[in-house]
């Protein structure tokens, strides 16, 4: 929350984000992530799509994706996805950031979607609805 003031003077809380530029990791074949990028599109903010899959992102993105995410680590893999299960996952350890990092350096592909980065918070927008307050 900022503290910001009316015309009269009035002191009163406010929602708003210290952010520059907010970002959304799309995936244009993901239904749920064009739902996503639609609710952006209507946001206040300006988002900017980044297509993971064309330009992946490196450990430090997806380190600090992590490290400011508001859910559980375990739900930033697509666990139950095809290409998830034909890969070896034994060294995963869901509550470590470092090896989520390091797996999704790898596997950029198996990251979750839609993706939402407001700069001091991230969320996963499963469902979609769940990015709403953020870009209010």
């Amino acid at each position: 929350m900022v503290s910001d003031f009316d015309w009269f003077g009035n002191h009163f809380k406010s929602r708003k984000l210290a952010i520059d530029m907010a970002i959304i990791y799309h995936n244009p074949r993901c239904s749920k992530s064009r739902q996503a990028v639609a609710l952006c599109e209507t946001s206040v903010f300006d988002v900017d799509v980044h297509l993971y899959l064309k330009s992946p992102l490196n450990y430090d993105t997806i380190y600090s994706l992590l490290s400011r995410l508001d859910g559980d680590l375990k739900h930033s893999i697509r666990w139950k996805d095809k290409a998830f299960k034909e890969i070896d996952s034994s060294s995963i350890d869901v509550t470590s950031i470092e090896s989520i990092a390091n797996f999704l350096t790898l596997h950029g592909h198996l990251m979750e979607r839609p993706w939402l980065d407001m700069g001091t918070v991230t969320r996963i927008g499963r469902p979609v609805e769940d990015l709403l307050d953020l870009l209010e």
